[in-house]
């Protein structure tokens, strides 16, 4: 196992690296994007249709780094409701490994929450895995790496534009609904041949795990009859508000304004422009296509009190941080009903290590084996790597029905 894990992690280093390779390159890609391609094309007559319902789908083919991945693939759209409880049909892409299958029982059936972590269609995973970059790669290209471990382990991979056709970054109830129903049509999907008993796990890091936890801890209560058997949350965002206070001021801190986009689009109620000077309003319409990346080179290092109408206005204000806590785990009700595993670097700079201590004490109170593997070297971007064997291994033993380890 040692060997594997050994394996897998320089793998993976070495798919970062081409990615980096890559993007200096500046490569370009012939695929649409998303609001060019027809597929995405919002359907009328949704509101009677149950959630989960797949409306189309395309044969396509993946890549990770410009590399084909080692599974047939296609993009499957199916009716769910955004943010905003309105019907409307999401898009995710289903993977079956071209390697058969020889564990026990059948096949499982793995939802993979990228970082999806921005606000326009090209930061979206379905654009992502045909190989689409527009400008700087995004975080969801990144993450095809990670996909590609998974398909070697032979799992079936759904992976949900949980943002939805808007790129609601931040709604919360739109990623409950975007993933739990990805699963849904995952296993309706008859090409895939997902077996009805095949056990399910959820999967993310960074945002992708934000999104897994919100759906994890709603999945009892909107999508009880999926059969969840393990999640796994790297680097969690935990508490939104703290990571938007890590990015801001450091040498990525442009991604604030990318967050305050997904605010605005997704809570507009919450007019958060109204909290901003003239410069913030103008950084906020041009970055309202932007995934972090582009937001990060265009305003490296910049803090959020720059943006600011008058002291305070975004950085300590009691009403926005009611909108920011409806996308923050710690603040929402629920908890996963399965075994979670928390890996997370002791010094990541982003999603600070004491909102997912808080968060692993949340879900042990409640009586979930959590366990908590904190990782003293590195920090946000490496522990990506560093914990993914650990995930693997972790996600295989629920799979297989072992008893799952707690550190409560």
């Amino acid at each position: 196992m040692r060997a594997v894990q050994i394996a897998t992690l320089r793998a993976a280093v070495g798919g970062v690296v081409f990615a980096l390779v890559a993007a200096c390159a500046g490569w370009a890609t012939a695929v649409p994007l998303p609001e060019q391609d027809s597929f995405y094309a919002q359907p009328a007559g949704l509101a009677d249709l149950a959630d989960g319902t797949v409306l189309a789908s395309r044969v396509i083919e993946t890549e990770s780094f410009s590399q084909p991945l080692p599974a047939d693939a296609w993009q499957v759209q199916y009716k769910t409701i955004d943010n905003h409880g309105a019907p409307r049909a999401y898009i995710a892409t289903v993977l079956v490994p071209h390697r058969e299958w020889i564990g026990d029982g059948p096949r499982p059936l793995l939802s993979y929450q990228v970082a999806e972590d921005g606000v326009g269609s090209k930061c979206a995973p379905s654009y992502a895995l045909r190989g689409g970059i527009d400008g700087v790669p995004s975080g969801a290209y990144a993450e095809t790496g990670m996909i590609r471990f998974a398909l070697q382990q032979g799992w079936a991979l759904v992976v949900p534009d949980y943002q939805g056709p808007d790129s609601d970054l931040f709604g919360a109830d739109g990623y409950v609904h975007g993933v739990l129903d990805g699963i849904r049509a995952a296993r309706a999907f008859a090409p895939a041949a997902v077996d009805p008993a095949a056990p399910i796990g959820m999967w993310g890091y960074s945002g992708g795990a934000q999104a897994t936890a919100i759906a994890a801890q709603a999945h009892t209560t909107y999508a009880p009859e999926l059969r969840l058997s393990g999640v796994v949350l790297g680097g969690v965002v935990a508490d939104l508000e703290a990571t938007m206070s890590g990015f801001s001021g450091g040498i990525a801190g442009g991604a604030v304004v990318v967050g305050l986009v997904g605010l605005d689009r997704s809570y507009p109620e919450a007019d958060v422009a109204q909290y901003l000077n003239e410069s913030g309003r103008r950084m906020l319409a041009a970055s309202r296509a932007d995934c972090v990346p582009d937001a990060a080179l265009a305003y490296p290092f910049l803090d959020a009190a720059a943006l600011e109408a008058w002291p305070g206005s975004i950085t300590n204000n009691a009403e926005l941080s009611t909108v920011v806590r409806k996308a923050s785990l710690l603040f929402r009700p629920g908890e996963p009903a399965v075994p979670v595993l928390l890996h997370h670097a002791v010094a990541d700079e982003f999603a600070p290590i004491g909102a997912a201590r808080a968060l692993a004490g949340k879900y042990c109170a409640a009586g979930i084996p959590v366990q908590l593997v904190e990782n003293s070297v590195g920090e946000h971007g490496t522990e990506a790597m560093l914990g993914m064997p650990t995930a693997l291994t972790y996600l295989a033993d629920r799979f297989a029905a072992k008893p799952a380890a707690s550190t409560c």
